[in-house]
């Protein structure tokens, strides 16, 4: 009988049990999953009648399209081994896949509603988009079509800076590069940080997305200062880092259109408020025209007279300035839609520049009327009148100040702070006949 050392044995035993079973297709549970530091997985595949431990290389892991779950139904191909060491044997996994759709769905599910529960999707936590961001931060793959066709997007509609942060965006590492992109862009300095995100990736299938579809993605994605817009695949695909973001575009290019206005229509929509508030301040000056001209035949001590001029002068100055201001922000707005887009920060200072005269301006003119209306109040006859004392007046409109004027006329006005009455002097009785 021949004689064996223990690690002669053990070897032997190895090298059989691997020619015997080198390649094996399984299908199973997962249970007691642990990765490693080193980032292999160990982990358990069982079934009703037996259990097999179980060992994914790192390398392995970097290639599958879904991360192992524990209750996960998996299919894996691989071979059995031996670990001397401990005299066990185990199934060493060099490929896996999900069951079935079936199964994925299954966990996604129940990943919704836990999230939906903590309150992960409600709507009120969801931030405004701003409508014009300085700088636009993107979360996406650095090669491909989606990173080209949002920067030409953002580019034709209204020029923005845009600061890419690339990642993976399938397998198992792009979960945790997605979330660490998240957190990145969050804590960089307030000068370099983005006013917006845009997480995305094209289209692709069911597992190619499942990135987007981890708890620590979603977590990442609401608990962001900054807000996200997600834009995952195509029109029909739907992650739960939809949920979580605070807008959900269909397509990476229409996150593009959602994340900046288009600037012709922009510089429409200036032009028209101009023309709005050149009504608006002509209207008012209107108005108070013809106020005070209705006063122009009290023309008390020649006051009355001379705000109404003042009030001429204030209004065609006005005017003047209004349509230079606006012709000069058409002429700005016309030469910036010509401009190359580099020249990106002009156009914001053009925008705020363009929205502080319209303040100055709207402000300056309700001050100008609410200082000559005050004047008029305060220097107006009505003020006197309406203490209890009224005038006379000829058929002529021209005031009667004493009695010998009143005896010249048969028929004169006396004036109330709310009207006049028709009077009739009757000579004979030297009384007055009210009509």
């Amino acid at each position: 009988m021949e004689e064996f050392t223990v690690s002669r044995l053990s070897a032997l035993i190895k090298r059989s049990v691997e020619q015997n079973f080198s390649d094996v297709q399984l299908r199973a549970e997962v249970s007691e999953l642990k990765v490693h530091s080193s980032g292999h997985i160990y982990f358990s595949l069982k079934d009703e009648g037996a259990v097999i431990n179980a060992i994914c290389w790192k390398y392995v892991a970097q290639r599958q399209k879904i991360k192992l779950e524990n209750g996960m139904e998996i299919k894996c191909v691989g071979k059995v081994t031996t670990y001397p060491a401990r005299s066990t044997y185990q199934f060493v996994v060099d490929s896996f896949e999900a069951a079935g759709i079936g199964e994925l769905l299954k966990i996604l599910e129940e990943r919704k509603k836990k999230l939906e529960k903590e309150g992960l999707f409600d709507p009120a936590r969801k931030k405004p988009i701003p409508e014009l961001p300085r700088l636009i931060g993107v979360i996406t793959s650095p090669t491909g079509a989606v990173i080209r066709d949002i920067i030409h997007r953002i580019r034709d509609r209204f020029p923005r800076e845009i600061l890419l942060w690339p990642v993976l965006v399938q397998g198992t590492e792009a979960s945790q590069q997605i979330c660490d992109a998240i957190h990145g862009m969050n804590n960089l300095p307030e000068n370099l940080r983005p006013d917006l995100l845009i997480v995305a990736r094209g289209g692709g299938s069911f597992e190619d997305l499942m990135p987007f579809n981890e708890e620590n993605v979603v977590r990442a994605t609401a608990a962001s200062k900054i807000p996200i817009i997600s834009a995952v695949g195509h029109e029909t695909d739907t992650t739960l880092i939809d949920y979580a973001s605070d807008l959900r575009a269909p397509t990476p290019t229409a996150a593009a259109e959602l994340a900046v206005p288009e600037r012709l229509k922009l510089q429409a929509n200036v032009a028209q408020m101009f023309s709005k508030l050149n009504i608006i301040i002509s209207s008012n000056l209107e108005r108070k025209k013809l106020y005070l001209s209705s006063n122009k035949i009290l023309d008390i001590q020649g006051i009355v007279g001379e705000k109404i001029q003042k009030t001429d002068h204030i209004f065609e100055k006005i005017q003047m300035n209004i349509k230079n201001l606006a012709a000069r922000q058409k002429l700005k707005l016309a030469q910036l839609s010509l401009q190359k887009p580099v020249l990106k920060n002009d156009a914001e200072t053009l925008y705020q520049r363009l929205r502080f005269n319209f303040l100055k301006n709207f402000e300056s003119t309700k001050n100008n009327f609410a200082l000559i209306s005050g004047g008029m109040e305060s220097n107006s006859y009505m003020k006197i009148l309406r203490k209890g004392f009224a005038f006379v007046e000829s058929p002529k409109s021209q005031p009667i100040t004493s009695v010998k004027d009143a005896e010249k006329h048969t028929f004169f006005d006396i004036v109330f702070s709310d009207g006049r009455v028709k009077v009739r002097r009757e000579a004979v009785q030297e009384e007055f006949a009210f009509d």
